[in-house]
C-alpha cells in the first residue's frame, strides 16, 4: 500500500498541473503609463463646480436638521432641559 503511494505520487502531481485552470490565455497586454487617461479641461473649474454642488447638499442637510429639531421642540416631543420644569407632572 505504501509502495503504491510512493510510486504513483509523482504521476499524480504531474497530472494535477494539467487539471489546473489558467484564464490569462497568454495574450495579455502589459499596461504602461501611456494607457492612463489624460486629464482634459480646467481642473479649477471642475473643482468649483463640484464644491458648489457639495455645499448645496450640505446646506440642505443643515436646514433639514434644524427644521426637524425645531418641529420636535415646538410639538413637545423633545425637551432640552435647559431650565427646571414648571411642574412636576
Amino acid at each position: 500500500m505504501l509502495a503504491k503511494q510512493i510510486l504513483f505520487r509523482p504521476a499524480f502531481i504531474k497530472n494535477c498541473a494539467a487539471l489546473t485552470r489558467t484564464y490569462h490565455g497568454g495574450h495579455h497586454k502589459v499596461a504602461t503609463m501611456n494607457d492612463l487617461p489624460v486629464p482634459q479641461g480646467d481642473w479649477q473649474e471642475h473643482y468649483q463646480k463640484l464644491q458648489s454642488k457639495y455645499n448645496a447638499i450640505l446646506a440642505t442637510g443643515v436646514v433639514m436638521l434644524l427644521a426637524a429639531v425645531g418641529l420636535a421642540k415646538s410639538t413637545g416631543v423633545i425637551r432640552f432641559n435647559y431650565s427646571p420644569p414648571k411642574s412636576l407632572d
